[in-house]
């Protein structure tokens, strides 16, 4: 019987010793399936890590020389001949190229990265600006986009060349949404021909309050009196809507048309324009509230309207999956240093079970 007790402890150790064995192997294959994964995660990281640092080094170049810079082939126009940097003041400083000028002295361009030596142009320290990208092959452009020295060695691209908004000053025709890549300045805020609003950054010389007053004050294209004509819509529509785009409230909207009336037409006419009989304070569909005088929407740097350029909006995004590729590699490491740990509690465990089946046996046969 004894016999019989131990050929079966025998069979029982070389079976869980295959198994043993079988799991040990399936772990490896694991840990070199997962292998590659790792390699691949690190070839990404590394390739990350240096299109972060050739752009790096790009910025800090630009940076230092006063130099801006645009990706043509974000918009589209790889391959173009000219491309446009139109930089015009937003608080009375002028223009600091004229539109449509090639101001070749202070444009280069290294395949469809292209450059402008802003400082050079006449750009100035402490002062904002609104810069227009434009092919001047074709004439397509960008909105207007909010700009100052702390732009330099930053690159403007377009994230979307299908992505277009109203033009400010001629609504029949649409501009590309363009950004930075690393500054928090977006395309400006403005009121657009037919009293619709557009962009998200409000310069630091206005709010949207003044941006209001100016809209019911002024005679020019960027006018009420102008979007009346074109909108189909009267005039307390039209206001309550450029309003409650701005953030405003019922308060701003009256204080600012008797600001507008006393102010006259900011394009120089003199002339002066009285919106009061013409909005209503009880029909409006605007919040209650009393005006602070600057605006409830007014935010910080990258915030209002402008004055001077051609069109405005927003974008943005970002993604990483260096992440996900980290923690497939960690995965695969510790599969792999676990597989010798795991043979051995197996087998121990198969011959503390031997020796018991073997004890047992003896016992009672002894009995």
């Amino acid at each position: 019987m004894f016999k019989k007790f131990l050929s079966l402890a025998l069979v029982v150790m070389m079976l869980m010793s295959v198994i043993a064995i079988g799991a040990s192997a399936a772990q490896v294959e694991i840990a070199d399936d997962a292998a590659p994964a790792e390699n691949v995660a690190s070839q990404g990281a590394d390739s990350e890590v240096a299109s972060q640092g050739a752009e790096a080094d790009l910025k800090g170049q630009g940076a230092g020389d006063g130099v801006i810079y645009f990706d043509a082939a974000s918009a589209g126009w790889s391959g173009a001949k000219a491309i446009s940097f139109y930089i015009y003041g937003l608080k009375g400083e002028g223009n600091v190229t004229e539109w449509g000028a090639k101001n070749k002295e202070y444009t280069s361009n290294e395949g469809d990265i292209w450059a402008f030596k802003a400082k050079e142009a006449g750009v100035q320290d402490g002062h904002q600006y609104g810069i227009i990208f434009e092919n001047l092959d074709t004439t397509a452009q960008t909105a207007d986009l909010l700009f100052d020295s702390t732009c330099y060695g930053d690159t403007g691209y377009v994230p979307n060349p299908d992505d277009k908004i109203e033009n400010a000053v001629d609504s029949n025709k649409k501009s590309m949404l363009a950004k930075w890549k690393s500054s928090s300045f977006g395309p400006i805020k403005q009121i657009t021909s037919l009293g619709n609003i557009v962009g998200e950054s409000i310069p630091s010389s206005t709010s949207a309050y003044q941006m209001l007053v100016n809209f019911l004050a002024s005679k020019g294209s960027q006018s009420l009196t102008n979007a009346l004509n074109y909108n189909g819509k009267d005039a307390q529509t039209t206001i309550d809507e450029t309003a409650k785009a701005l953030g405003l409230n019922k308060g701003d909207v009256e204080k600012a048309i008797a600001e507008a009336k006393d102010t006259g037409a900011n394009d120089g006419s003199g002339d002066k324009t009285d919106w009061s009989s013409k909005w209503d304070k009880s029909k409006s569909s605007l919040p209650d509230g009393e005006s602070s005088g600057s605006g409830s929407s007014s935010s910080s740097s990258s915030s209002g309207g402008s004055t001077g350029g051609s069109t405005g909006g927003s974008t943005g995004g970002s993604s990483g999956s260096s992440g996900s590729s980290s923690t497939k590699s960690g995965s695969a490491s510790n599969t792999q240093t676990g597989q010798e740990e795991t043979v051995l509690f197996i087998m121990l465990g198969v011959m503390v079970a031997a020796a018991g089946v073997i004890f047992f046996a003896r016992k009672k046969e002894r009995a």
